[in-house]
């Protein structure tokens, strides 16, 4: 068995694989950028080597540097997680040349499962069926460009070095063809350091479903059962869940039986995921994950097994740790996805300090951050999986559901509101769903902040608190500059003039104040809507009385910003005084400013000062966590500001271009 291993990620796998490795007896130690020496993972394993910069090119993505670090750290072994190095040969080799094990399958295995071209292709050997398509991988543009010149549209971009989504986009015209394949190509360059491409038939409304598999090495594999994975968007799962109970036995078992017969055709080591598409009651082939995959936890939960332990095992001893027929469910377990991303704004990721966050207890919660923490551009944004498991999916999903209503994060948007509604949703409860099921549930329904007038309200009250315990305690200060009142002396009318300004996505909101009464509550409008709102502090909790309600709010606030949740559900709104002079539309386009709409790094400058835009129109690109964000003209009109340049890196809401309307 292994001394010590080294844990080459970072995040909650880190933290994940390090607890088993304490449980096991084995020494851990991990390794970190310099934008994570404040991690979790970091403190929570407690000995760290940092390996480079923030970005991942620059440091987990490096090779030398990690082996470097194993040596350093007197490690025998690595265990890569997912993403970053799990998948690459050349890092398996490295460990193996410098006498350092690497928890995963062996390069020989890892090039032709880890690349998706040669993976299709050891499926066609091994009589699985495939999804047909190219299975040649290339990085020249015309060449995939010409390969989708014989096939029928739409079709599935795919980076062949990737995987968890990324890399991944469905063309639907000719017109857009060239863009889509450039685009693809940059995103498999940034996450996995190879830009080549495979071109596959786009199967839509169709079923996700994989297989865990386990080997020793020698061609002995068994299947840890499986998993689905339909509930996805933009190719990257959602909710995930265990066992498959979505499809016919026969066909279920024939999916086992192929991952099985896959994995034993190439003497496969460790833990892996084979893929399938399942469409019109047939199962073609996609991938094999040869790592742990994210969502590991629900075939956990259904199997009482540790994964991470049978993989640690399967590798060290070269034998498998226990038979076929000791793999047994109990169960359903599903999981989900917390991400600090905005699905008002199309999902695009929230950067921030997490000012608050609270998991709930009653399910289990793998994750990589706390309180505190900051949630940067350069990596995924996960906050945290829930997983619940029971005797049946409906009870399963009703922990799921009732664990989202108690997840608290504050200071960045998340997707926890969305998720609650996948897990109530009457289709999901009823399995009634495909790979498309989520753009479907988008398009009918696009997903709105939470804002309303009352929340600003409480909001402005909230933030004018913070305000008043920071200056003097007299009748003068505090609170009086901002509410336009002096003297407090009971109940008054409410100022005409607005006192600040809140804003959460487009809507906007105006708020008006009273005198503040002796008991400390004041009077708010908004709009024609009137309150009288009270906040207090009870044993370090923070309690909100609106008119004869009461609310018990969890809250964050910020300079120019108010966060706070109740019932279940959270509220986020900027903050201006209405007459500071700097009042603008929360993306700037109002006065034809474009701002930066997360801390990125600019990859495309396509206009100029004086050059004549159309509403909508491209100005530029910015890369963020692996993906690619358009900045457009708000209105049409002539560029007058260019305040970027490529490969420069922007703030949240930094200005990057201005734009003079017509």
């Amino acid at each position: 068995m292994f001394k010590k291993i080294l844990v080459a990620n970072r995040g909650e796998i880190a933290c994940r694989i390090a607890r088993t490795c304490r449980r096991m007896g084995i020494a851990v130690a991990t390794v970190h950028s310099a934008a994570d020496r404040d991690a979790l993972h970091v403190r929570e394993i407690g000995e760290s080597l940092e390996i480079g910069p923030p970005t991942a090119a620059e440091s987990y993505l490096v090779i030398e540097r990690i082996v470097d670090a194993a040596r350093r750290l007197g490690a025998d072994a690595v265990h890569p997680g997912y993403g970053f190095l799990a998948e690459n040969p050349a890092f398996a080799t490295a460990l193996r040349d410098a006498g350092i094990a690497f928890i995963g399958p062996d390069p020989e295995v890892l090039a032709r499962f880890g690349n998706k071209a040669a993976a299709k292709q050891e499926a066609r050997l091994a009589n699985v069926p495939v999804v047909p398509g190219t299975e040649t991988p290339s990085s020249s543009v015309d060449d995939i460009v010409s390969a989708v010149d014989g096939m029928q549209l739409p079709v599935l971009l795919k980076a062949a070095a990737g995987g968890g989504g990324k890399g991944m986009r469905v063309s639907q015209s000719r017109a857009s063809l060239r863009a889509d394949v450039e685009a693809a190509m940059r995103e498999g360059r940034s996450a996995f350091g190879d830009p080549s491409l495979i071109v596959e038939e786009y199967l839509p409304h169709a079923r996700h479903i994989e297989v865990q598999i386990l080997g020793d090495g020698r061609g002995e594999v068994i299947h840890l059962l499986d998993r689905e994975c339909s509930l996805q968007r933009r190719h990257q799962k959602v909710i995930e869940e265990a066992p498959v109970t979505s499809i016919p036995p026969d066909l279920r078992q024939a999916i086992l039986d192929h991952a099985v017969r896959l994995g034993r055709a190439v003497n496969y080591l460790g833990l892996g995921t084979v893929e399938f598409i399942v469409k019109d009651s047939r199962a073609y082939f996609l991938e094999v994950n040869p790592r742990i995959q994210v969502e590991h936890p629900v075939t956990e939960e259904v199997t009482g097994l540790d994964l991470v332990e049978l993989q640690i095992r399967a590798v060290a001893d070269g034998r498998l740790p226990l038979p076929q027929d000791a793999v047994a469910v109990r169960g359903v377990a599903v999981e989900a996805r917390v991400y600090a991303e905005d699905p008002a704004s199309g999902f695009l990721p929230s950067t921030g300090r997490v000012g608050l966050l609270r998991l709930p207890d009653t399910v289990r919660v793998d994750t990589g951050i706390e309180s505190g923490a900051s949630v940067t551009p350069y990596y995924d944004p996960m906050v945290a999986k829930l997983i619940a498991a029971a005797q049946d999916r409906e009870t399963a999903y009703d922990h799921l559901a009732s664990a989202l209503d108690d997840t608290v994060v504050l200071g960045v948007t998340t997707n926890v509101d969305f998720l609650r509604k996948l897990a109530t949703d009457k289709s999901v409860l009823a399995n009634d769903v495909h790979t498309g099921t989520i753009e479907d549930m988008l398009a009918a329904n696009p997903p709105v902040r939470w804002s309303f007038p009352r929340d600003a309200a409480i909001a402005a009250v909230l933030w004018l608190q913070t305000r008043r315990s920071r200056a003097a305690s007299d009748a003068w200060s505090g609170w009086a500059g901002h509410t336009g009142w002096r003297l407090g002396d009971g109940t008054s009318p409410i100022a005409s003039a607005p006192a600040l300004r809140l804003t959460c996505g487009d809507a906007c909101h105006d708020v008006r104040f009273g005198a503040i009464e002796p008991d400390g509550a004041i009077g708010v409008a908004v709009g024609e809507d009137r309150w009288r709102i009270r906040v207090s502090f009870p044993a370090g909790t923070v309690v909100a009385e609106v008119d004869d309600q009461t609310y018990s709010l969890d809250v964050h606030l910020e300079d120019g910003r108010a966060c706070f949740s109740r019932a279940g559900r959270s509220a986020w709104f900027s903050v201006e005084p209405y007459l500071s002079g700097t009042l603008l539309t929360s993306d700037g386009s109002g006065d034809g400013q474009v701002r930066a709409p997360m801390m990125g790094r600019i990859i495309a400058v396509e206009v100029e000062v004086g050059q004549p835009v159309a509403a909508g129109e491209r100005l530029g690109l910015m890369e963020s966590m692996k993906m690619e964000m358009t900045l457009a003209a708000p209105f049409a009109g002539t560029i007058t500001e260019v305040a970027c340049a490529v490969d420069a890196t922007v703030e949240r809401d930094q200005r990057v271009f201005s734009v003079a309307a017509e």
